[in-house]
């Protein structure tokens, strides 16, 4: 790991791009920061967002930008702030991070998780991908745009939300009682970005467009009590034990939306062939998805997940005693529901699934539900255009995540909020978000800055 460490800095550093603004000293003032983040513990809970937006407001006031803080809960704080266009002619562009972290307990991390320490050309940190350094990146992007003095056709907003990590408060706050901080068409969010391939290079660019809704269900039953010397037939654990079984055997059949149909689309020019072919064809069909298709694709677990609403039993919960007979037994099932199926909807199903009237199935909670954005149009056009300058070949593919990100509050509002990262990281890097040794590498954070730079001036700045 540690030469590809070495050899993935050499990569990185050795891309060639046009000057167009300070990259070398914007990506100091980012590592400074994200470095203050880090150290600043925003685990959540209890949050504590209330650190980090102090740092922020300290930046923005040093250079003379008028911002707005609103506190959701004690020591919780959001911060937003604009550059408006002189003569706007649509409207706002939203850069968007969350300053939430999630937390380290049990986890044996091989560094202080906050305290950010560069260790074979990777900062490690919690918080460094998820989302401290795109924070970082944004606000940095966003000072140098308004330094530059450009014109703008279009205000662009700087926003910084608390709770993220566990349902959002930060972002539905301001929704609810601030919505003039929040008006924007457009919406750059976490949950995408460039990956990098073995050697090193950009071999892609996600771009979510799209996430499933996390819901879970109790599922309860209920049975008569006394000695268990004495057993009786309607065993409350037994009659879950059924349902769940059955739960277990049955999936919802497979369909495809608009953005998972341009996922296998894209991604089939990077397969091999027998994983092409079936990406191809289940991107060409039609009415009926095609059945050798969805076989060979449906051995990857995260493939198949894609294709459907995916419910999963993850806690179980019965009895009170060794030699008692069990007045209760629940469990808990988590979905992840497709843009455009319910809640409803979806309890239904799994009523018909376990067909057992003595077990009921109740939503808990709810986590907000959203239609996918479109995967085609103004951003992602211009991704595809500045992703395209940046890395060449390597395609931009429309992505689903199954994680929930703040986008679905604005999603539900009908503003299209897209997932596009600026740091370029391997897939394994990505996955240690709020797991062991988190981090980011070094050298992906000055072309990050440009990326963003780049996309967002092709959306903001006067033509």
């Amino acid at each position: 790991m540690k030469k590809f460490s070495y050899f993935l800095l050499a990569v990185l550093s050795s891309w060639s791009f046009a000057a167009e603004a300070p990259f070398e000293a914007d990506a100091a003032n980012v590592r400074k920061l994200l470095g203050e983040m880090v150290a600043a513990n925003t685990t959540n809970p209890p949050g504590n967002e209330a650190r980090v937006v102090k740092l922020i407001a300290k930046r923005l006031k040093d250079e003379g930008i008028p911002y707005e803080i609103t506190e959701f809960a004690p020591g919780r704080e959001n911060l937003t702030a604009r550059i408006k266009a002189t003569n706007p002619t649509t409207k706002p562009v939203m850069l968007l991070a969350h300053i939430d972290v999630v937390g380290t307990q049990d986890q044996a991390w091989s560094t202080d998780p906050f305290k950010m320490v560069e260790k074979d050309g990777y900062l490690y940190g919690r918080g460094t991908s998820d989302d401290l350094g795109m924070a970082a990146i944004n606000l940095e992007v966003f000072i140098q745009l308004k330094k530059s003095g450009v014109a703008l056709r279009r205000d662009l907003i700087l926003a910084m939300t608390g709770d993220e990590e566990t349902g959002g408060a930060g972002i539905q706050y301001i929704l609810s009682k601030h919505p003039e901080q929040m008006d924007p068409e457009l919406v750059i969010n976490e949950g995408g970005g460039p990956e990098l391939g073995d050697d090193g290079s950009v071999k892609l660019v996600n771009l979510q467009a799209a996430e499933k809704m996390y819901q879970d269900y109790q599922l309860t039953t209920k049975g008569p009590t006394g000695h268990s010397s004495v057993p009786l037939a309607d065993n409350s654990i037994y009659r879950l034990a059924r349902a769940l079984d059955r739960l277990g055997k049955t999936e919802r059949p497979a369909k495809l939306i608009p953005v998972t149909r341009g996922y296998f689309e894209k991604r089939a020019a990077l397969e091999k062939p027998v994983m092409a072919g079936a990406f191809s064809a289940l991107a060409r069909s039609k009415n009926v998805l095609p059945k050798a298709a969805l076989r060979e694709i449906e051995k990857d677990p995260g493939l198949k997940s894609l294709l459907r609403t995916t419910c999963v039993a993850t806690m179980l919960k019965g009895g009170t005693k060794e030699n008692a007979l069990p007045p209760e037994a629940s469990a808990v099932v988590n979905c992840r529901i497709l843009p455009g199926e319910t809640i409803e909807e979806t309890q239904s199903w799994l009523a018909k699934v376990i067909h057992d009237s003595n077990v009921e199935v109740k939503p808990v909670g709810e986590m907000g539900a959203s239609e996918a954005s479109n995967p085609k149009g103004e951003l992602p056009t211009a991704v595809e255009k500045i992703a395209g300058q940046m890395w060449p070949g390597a395609p931009v593919i429309p992505a689903m995540f199954g994680g929930a990100t703040d986008s679905r509050y604005l999603r539900a509002k009908g503003i299209a909020s897209y997932g596009i990262g600026p740091l370029a990281m391997l897939k394994a890097d990505g996955r240690r978000a709020h797991g062991i040794d988190e981090r980011i590498p070094v050298a992906s954070i000055r072309p990050g800055i440009e990326f963003m730079h780049r996309l967002v001036s092709e959306l903001v700045v006067a033509k």
